[in-house]
């Protein structure tokens, strides 16, 4: 137990401090990115599967509806706090899958 609390502390870490970098405009989000976002949103579907609460229903609601408007928006700006949107939901779905597993 004591090993997946610091996975998700620096998880969520890594997370903040990329949806931080992608609010600078360093980062490209382009298709590559889009596919990334799309794999890893598959991803935490996998792990929630088996114990989707409500809380992880929004979340799921909320990453999905990101990752639709960011493949629709084309300004960069847009697309920028899209991206930042989506990595917010992602983070919080990880929080939730690892919240998930630890109740196993």
């Amino acid at each position: 137990m004591m090993r997946i609390i610091p996975k998700g502390i620096a998880l969520m870490l890594f997370l903040a401090l990329s949806s931080f970098a992608m609010a600078q405009g360093t980062a490209a989000i382009d298709k590559s990115y889009e596919a990334a976002k799309a794999a890893e949103l598959e991803s935490v579907k996998l792990q929630l599967s088996s114990g989707l609460g409500a809380t992880a229903l929004v979340e799921l609601t909320e990453a999905d509806s990101a990752l639709r408007r960011l493949k629709e928006a084309k300004a960069p700006d847009l697309r920028r706090k899209i991206a930042t949107e989506l990595e917010s939901a992602l983070t919080r779905l990880h929080l939730e899958a690892d919240s998930a597993g630890l109740k196993k």
